[in-house]
Order: structure tokens, then C-alpha cells, then sequence
């Protein structure tokens, strides 16, 4: 790390330049990224002792871990500006005045066997004077840039040692604070904080439980600036077993991620609300994307980009089976299948050997580690296509309908349709036209073809941007306009945008993409008017089907089941079956309701935009929009045309889609 000396670092501020390097004479690291109004500092993190002082001090190295904050430096080391103590707090402690920065004694031990001399006690305590001034020059530079600045002050504590009654996951100490001026920045940090649940268990937050927030570098911040707020927070040592010191290094992961995510979305809100007109329009902007980000995208991309799953589950012979099906009784289709052409092991090996450790921002390695093990399970299901393993893996990979979606179906199943069927007189040339007319009118650089293995009416080639039609197919009016807005206004779209980023992962698909897709595809359906209850109550008897087949009924009797609610005809009824069927048992097909059920709920709170962006994953939205704000992403260059949508949607399926629970 090299080495900068105080003159460097001012004229770095003065030009606005990124700074990086150890100052104060190596006892504290700086960086700066990106001029942005807030700071996170760790000042306990440090561990190291001067060797001259080593033949004085009273404790062992395990003593004095004991009371430091290991790894708080690691916890922010993402973040655009960054203040890490080096020196551990028993040579000189930063949070403490000058005066009592030199402990004697230490939460009831003796520090040193012999107390410094002079001359050591002035080398510890003028670098106490040196971090604070680097840290006055920070803030001088942002608080007059922005008008405020907002700073993390980030500790952990001991929790098991001090056997508290009640030891929060984090604690936030506002003693010296201005709680009526600064209370929606503290109620803000702690909805972000507690947002998600942790191992299951919903995280617990506190004000001045365990910590009071007494701290020097408050004290100092408060007295020295007007606008200037700083947060004393402390995180429970929850990561790591606090008497060996040993990591959990999962559970450290996960917590750096949603840390990061709650200290910039905080931030967010404090430069909304509190900095100048100037800033209310600031966005955290990446100068560049990280090589090691670059590195692993690209590896990722070229190792998985054929990795199709729909082309090697759909079955090859589907019209000679569908003829021996309906001239045999109970004949159970002998689907065959494409053979698989990769090495499934070494597939796997390459991609655990990616790089994703060298990737320092932690939202980003969060989303790369979970798309990567989300790529594992997918070769697996991939892999035993065809096999007794199959059904095993499609249900680790897709799940399977809960209590809640099965109610769901049987709910719909039971709703009465106003109005007959609309007749499906539309052949699979003519609505080909339809198709291509439509991308036409909306200028995408794509194009439709005809094809005779699909299971469904049709679907979307990402590689080939082509939607392909079943040759079969019939179609009515209704079936057209709605797999307009279905593959081409969603699913071809997503492809399109997903071309644009500089990023590939979008290309790949995150995590429970599938969901999210077909989720987004049907809610455009509604949105522009497309859907009908006959539509609904075909997503409601995919659900039904799929729990049918995962409790062991066989072909024939699901198909049975189908054709004996008299909503499908006998080849829709086997349309469907062999969709459930295929493979050995695929679970997917359950996930357009849900997907459906929490797409609406979610655009009744906010926009779907960056849903567009490509396969993105409605459980890494917030993560979507902040690579967007940080430019790491681009916004959507193509969204559907709202335009055509009605001004009010239907009333009597509004009303049945609300009540999907």
C-alpha cells in the first residue's frame, strides 16, 4: 500500500482527484473513489503495536483482539470514501480525547507493564492529532462541496464476553446527536438495517442499548461542523466466534452486502433531504467498472452462455408421442431428447474456479457468487434430463407449489367465465404475420420463425433474438395481442436490453429469473387488456398439474384431470400435461401464477422499469437499481408502449387477481 504524505492528499482535494494510500505516517488507509457526501470510518479495527512499544505492554496479542473491532475496516472497505485505522486502540485509541487516548488501565486490565516514556507517548498521540486531521480535511472538502455530509462511524462489540440482557444486532448511539433535527436519518438507517431477515430471524436494532454513542470522533465531528452528522453504529460480533476470533465467513458475506446496501441507501435518503439544491439530483456515479468485475463477467458469459435449459428439456418426438397417446390407452409417452454437449464436471469445476474473490464491492461478488451456484444446479438439472434424478433437481431448481399457490389455483378454477371462449381461428402463418407486424411498428431488430418443436404456442430464441411460432398452433384474436405483449413486449425486450449492458450477467439470467420473466410477461398481458379469466384459470391448472405430477400421478391421469374440468380441449389438455412431463418432471410451470401475484403487488408500489433492463430477478431488484444509479448497468433502452394500455382494466378480473393471496 503505498504511502502519502498530507500534502498529496490536499492537493488531490483541491482538484477532486481519487486518492488512495496509508497517511498519518501509515497509520490510517484512505481512499477515495468518487466525491459523494458521505464517509465510513473504523477506528478499532486496527491491530498493530509499534515495536518499540512491544517490551512494555501487559497484554497478549489475544487480550487485545479481544476488546478490538476486527474486520469493521472489511465491512466498509467498499464504500467511496473510507477512513481504517491501522494501530491498535491500546496504543493510542481514536475515540477517545488526547488526553485519555493512552490507556492505564483497559475494561479492568493493566495495559503495560511499564507506562511509555515521553517521547512514545508523543509519537502515539501526534498520530491521534494526524487522523484527525486528515479526517478535518475530508470533511472540510465534502461539507463545503454539498452542504452536509453524513459520516458512518462503524464498531462492533462483544456480546457472549458482556452477557448483556439484551444485545441488539445494532446499536446506534446518539448521545451526542441532535435527535429532532437528525431522527429520519436514525429511522431510515434502522429500515434499512433491519430490512431483511438473517438466518430466518428478523435482525433487532437498538438506540443507546448497549453503546451510548460517547465516543471522541463524535464529539469532535459534532463540535466542529454544522452539517456535518456523524452515526456511531455498533454491529453485534455475530460473524465470528468473538473469544477465538475465527470468522464465519457466510455469514460475514452476507452481512458486508446488506450493510453496504443499508449505508448507501441511508445515505441516499440524507442527500435527498439534507444537502444542497445541487445535490438533490446526485446520483453515486462508478468512474469505471473494476477489471475484476469485467474479468469474471466475461469468464461467466463465455462459459455459460449455451446453457439453454428449454433446449434440452423440450422433447424431440412430441408429435409421434402425442399420436400413440391418443390411439393407446394410458400409454405413457417415451419422450426423447437432445443429447447434452458439455462435460457437466468440468463445467462445474470451471466455474467455481472463477475469480469472484477478487471482486472488492460486495453487492456485486453477492450477485455473481449466487449466479454461479444458481449455474450449478442448473447443469445438474440439465444433466438428468430424461432420468429418475430429474424431477429431484428441477424441484432444487424451480421448487414447487406451495399451500398458498394451490389455494390460489382452486380459487380461479372455481371462478365463473362472463362469456364464452373466443374461437381460435387464427393459423400459425397468419399469426406469424401479426408477429412481425408488431416488431415492425415497434422497431426491434429481431425477427419470427416457424417451428415444429415447440411445446408451447410459442416462445423467444434469446441467442437468435427470433420468436418462434409453433407450426401447429391455433390461435385467437385474443391469443395474438396477448403474445404480442407476453414474448415480444417482455420477453424480447429483456433480450434486447439485456444486449445493451456492459455487464453480460444480464444476458445469463440471475437468479430466479424464470419467476420473474414469465411473472412480468403475464402482468403485461393485463396491463394492456390482453387477459381473460380463461387465461388465468390455464396459469391455475399449470399449478394443479405440477403438484399432480410431483405427488406421483402418472401421465394419463393428469391429462385426465385436464380434459375433465372442460376448460382445455384435448390437445391443449396434452399441450399442458407434456409441458409438467417433460424431462422426467418439470416443475417450472408453477411459477407463472406466483411470478404473476408478486409482480402485481410490487408495481402497486413502485416502477418496473429496471425489470426490463434483461433477465434480471425480482429478489435482486433493489440490487438492479443501484448498479443503474452507479452506472453500472444502463437504463432500458427499450419498454413497452404503454401508450396501447386501457385506462381502466378489467373490473371483474382486477378484483379476482387481488384476492390471489
Amino acid at each position: 500500500m503505498p504511502m502519502q504524505s498530507e500534502q498529496a492528499l490536499v492537493a488531490a482535494l483541491a482538484a477532486q482527484q481519487p486518492f488512495e494510500g496509508e497517511v498519518a505516517g501509515g497509520a490510517v488507509y484512505l481512499h477515495i473513489r468518487e466525491y459523494v457526501p458521505y464517509v465510513a470510518t473504523a477506528v478499532h479495527t486496527g491491530s498493530r503495536l509499534r515495536t518499540s512499544l512491544h517490551g512494555n505492554i501487559a497484554l497478549s496479542e489475544q487480550a487485545r483482539f479481544e476488546e478490538e473491532d476486527p474486520h469493521t475496516g472489511e465491512l466498509i472497505d467498499a464504500m467511496p470514501i473510507v477512513l481504517i485505522a491501522r494501530d491498535s486502540r491500546y496504543e493510542y485509541d481514536l475515540n477517545r480525547a488526547p488526553q485519555q487516548a493512552i490507556y492505564t488501565q483497559a475494561w479492568g486490565k493493566e495495559v503495560w507493564q511499564q507506562q511509555p516514556d515521553g517521547t512514545e507517548r508523543d509519537l502515539s498521540l501526534s498520530k491521534h492529532a494526524a487522523y484527525y486531521q486528515v479526517l478535518k480535511l475530508v470533511l472540510d472538502t465534502l461539507e463545503k462541496k454539498f452542504g452536509a455530509c453524513l459520516v458512518f462511524d462503524i464498531h462492533s462489540y462483544n456480546w457472549q464476553v458482556r452477557q448483556y440482557d439484551f444485545a441488539p444486532d445494532f446499536n446506534l448511539g446518539t448521545a451526542q446527536l441532535d435527535a429532532l433535527r437528525w431522527r429520519p436519518v436514525f429511522n431510515t438507517l434502522r429500515q434499512q438495517l433491519c430490512r431483511k431477515k438473517f438466518q430466518g430471524a428478523p435482525l433487532s436494532f437498538a438506540e443507546n442499548s448497549v453503546f451510548q454513542g460517547d465516543g471522541y470522533q463524535a464529539t469532535f465531528i459534532t463540535k466542529t461542523y454544522k452539517n456535518t452528522l456523524i452515526l456511531p453504529l455498533e454491529v453485534r460480533k455475530f460473524f465470528m466466534d468473538e473469544l477465538t476470533g475465527e470468522l464465519y465467513p457466510l455469514v460475514f458475506e452476507k452481512l458486508k452486502r446488506n450493510l453496504h446496501i443499508a449505508l448507501t441507501q441511508t445515505a441516499r435518503f440524507f442527500i435527498k433531504r439534507y444537502c444542497s439544491k445541487a445535490m438533490v439530483q446526485f446520483n453515486h456515479v462508478q468512474q469505471h467498472i473494476d477489471p475484476a468485475i469485467k474479468s469474471v463477467d466475461l469468464a461467466l458469459y463465455k462459459l455459460a452462455r449455451n446453457l439453454d435449459t428449454l433446449h434440452y428439456v423440450n422433447p424431440t418426438n412430441i408429435a409421434q408421442e402425442k399420436r400413440r397417446f391418443f390411439n393407446k390407452s394410458h400409454y405413457r409417452p417415451q419422450f426423447k431428447y437432445r443429447p447434452l454437449r458439455m462435460d457437466p464436471y468440468e463445467f462445474k469445476e470451471q466455474l467455481y474456479r472463477l475469480p469472484v474473490a477478487d471482486i472488492s464491492d460486495p453487492l456485486i461478488k453477492d450477485i455473481y457468487r449466487k449466479l454461479i451456484d444458481n449455474f450449478a444446479t442448473k447443469i445438474d438439472v440439465i444433466t438428468q434430463v430424461g432420468k429418475e434424478q430429474f424431477l429431484y433437481n428441477s424441484l432444487r431448481y424451480y421448487g414447487e407449489p406451495s399451500v398458498d399457490d394451490i389455494a390460489n389455483a382452486r380459487f380461479i378454477i372455481h371462478a365463473t367465465e362472463p362469456q364464452p371462449a373466443a374461437p381460435k381461428t387464427i393459423n400459425a402463418e397468419q399469426a406469424l404475420g401479426r408477429f412481425e407486424q408488431a416488431i415492425a411498428q415497434m422497431q426491434l431488430p429481431c425477427k419470427v420463425s416457424l417451428s415444429t418443436k415447440l411445446v408451447a404456442k410459442a416462445m423467444v430464441d434469446n441467442g437468435k433474438k427470433t420468436l418462434l411460432v409453433n407450426s401447429t398452433a391455433m390461435f385467437s384474436e385474443l391469443d395474438v395481442r396477448a403474445l404480442i405483449e407476453h414474448e415480444i413486449g417482455v420477453h424480447l425486450l429483456t433480450t434486447l436490453n439485456a444486449e445493451q449492458q456492459p455487464l453480460h450477467l444480464l444476458r445469463l439470467g440471475l437468479p430466479g429469473n424464470t419467476y420473474t420473466q414469465e411473472g412480468l410477461a403475464i402482468f403485461r398481458e393485463f396491463q394492456s387488456g390482453n387477459i381473460n379469466l380463461m387465461r388465468l384459470k390455464t396459469l391455475a391448472l399449470r399449478v394443479l398439474a405440477v403438484d399432480k405430477m410431483v405427488n406421483g400421478e402418472q401421465f394419463y391421469q393428469v391429462y385426465e384431470f385436464l380434459r375433465d374440468t372442460s376448460y382445455l380441449g384435448s390437445a391443449e389438455a396434452f399441450g399442458l400435461t407434456t409441458r409438467v412431463f417433460r424431462g422426467g418432471g418439470f416443475t417450472k410451470d408453477h411459477l407463472y401464477l406466483k411470478g404473476f401475484r408478486d409482480v402485481v403487488k410490487l408495481s402497486q408500489q413502485r416502477s418496473l422499469d429496471n425489470l426490463y433492463l434483461g433477465k434480471t430477478g425480482l429478489a435482486q431488484l433493489d440490487a438492479i437499481d443501484m448498479l443503474v444509479e452507479r452506472q453500472l448497468l444502463d437504463k432500458p433502452a427499450y419498454l413497452p408502449d404503454y401508450s396501447r394500455d386501457p385506462a381502466q382494466p378489467d373490473a371483474i378480473l382486477s378484483y379476482l387477481i387481488s384476492c390471489i393471496k
